[in-house]
């Protein structure tokens, strides 16, 4: 069976975008690459994407339409990321979710396969009859020497709200503690990021916003941190989590159906936080002790790509 032609939609750093490509690149797939979706005709034949609405259309349900309108009656393979789920609020749940459902009922209605990173979200097409598969995002592997600064508490990733700064940032008040987030902040989130910044001046914690790394930049700061945290409000899947655990650390993760996941799944690398108990990130941080990096897990693109090609093979 020849492989899907890979429809490749998002700005350049766009963590969409780049999974999509890795996963082009790891199935030796042919890519058409647009930094915004267009209207140009596809070739004949099995299309596959990676979406998220808001690259697709300037509302969810706008996003699908144009989506399926140029695929035509092509068969169709979507790689969902950034579902919906209810913890993000009534009225965007509500406007995401039927868009979301009719997109993965094309691709079965096509012969394709719609496809999510984690069971949690695999659960929300399921609840509504919809079938998707599931394939866990890849765990990288990341050559990064551990030289923990003494009280430097990390969070990794594009900064924007949601992935709970400001609940580490209120758990750390008035302590020795120095926290560093690593990556740059996401576009039309700046206003919010400058006032993160004031929120632990105010608290008085030192505080900093690394900007954007290279790869190996990445590695040497990862590796400056003593306490890696992922405070994130509503997981869905997380490739700040994996990154961690791609460089062998143990993470202190907040407790949701998603990290209990990644906890059955991959024993003993992370250590779940209930963000509901008082005081308890700051519990979790005071307790952390880590040795040093474990062997990191060993789930690769390579892993990942023979996934997806089983996949497309099945519905072939």
């Amino acid at each position: 069976m020849s492989h899907p032609t890979h429809l490749v939609v998002g700005p350049d750093g766009h963590g969409v975008t780049e999974y999509a490509f890795s996963l082009a690149a790891a199935t030796k797939a042919d890519v058409l690459r647009e930094t915004e979706f267009s209207n140009a005709e596809l070739p004949d034949g099995f299309i596959h994407t990676t979406f998220t609405d808001h690259l697709f259309g300037d509302s969810p349900a706008a996003a699908v339409d144009n989506l399926l309108t140029r695929i035509g009656q092509r068969r169709v393979s979507v790689s969902f990321h950034d579902i919906p789920q209810p913890e993000e609020g009534d009225e965007r749940f509500a406007r995401r979710a039927p868009a979301y459902l009719r997109l993965a009922q094309a691709c079965n209605e096509t012969g394709g396969v719609a496809v999510t990173n984690s069971d949690h979200e695999a659960r929300f097409f399921r609840s509504q009859g919809v079938e998707v598969s599931m394939v866990h995002l890849p765990i990288p592997r990341v050559e990064s020497t551990y030289a923990p600064e003494p009280g430097t508490v990390g969070v990794l990733g594009f900064l924007y709200p949601g992935k709970g700064h400001e609940d580490v940032i209120d758990a750390l008040a008035g302590t020795d503690y120095r926290l560093r987030f690593l990556g740059s902040v996401s576009s039309g989130h700046e206003e919010w990021a400058d006032g993160l910044l004031r929120r632990a001046t105010d608290s008085g914690l030192d505080a900093e916003i690394t900007g954007w790394l290279t790869d190996d930049e990445l590695a040497a700061e990862m590796g400056r941190i003593a306490v890696p945290v992922c405070a994130h409000k509503h997981f869905s899947a997380s490739g700040s989590l994996m990154t961690w655990l791609g460089a062998g650390r143990h993470v202190l993760a907040t407790d949701s159906d998603y990290t209990r996941e990644i906890d059955n799944w991959l024993p003993g690398r992370i250590t779940l936080v209930d963000p509901s108990a008082p005081g308890s990130w700051a519990t979790a941080i005071d307790a952390f002790t880590e040795s040093g990096p474990a062997d990191p897990p060993s789930w690769t693109w390579d892993d990942v790509a023979a996934k997806w090609n089983e996949l497309w093979e099945r519905q072939a």
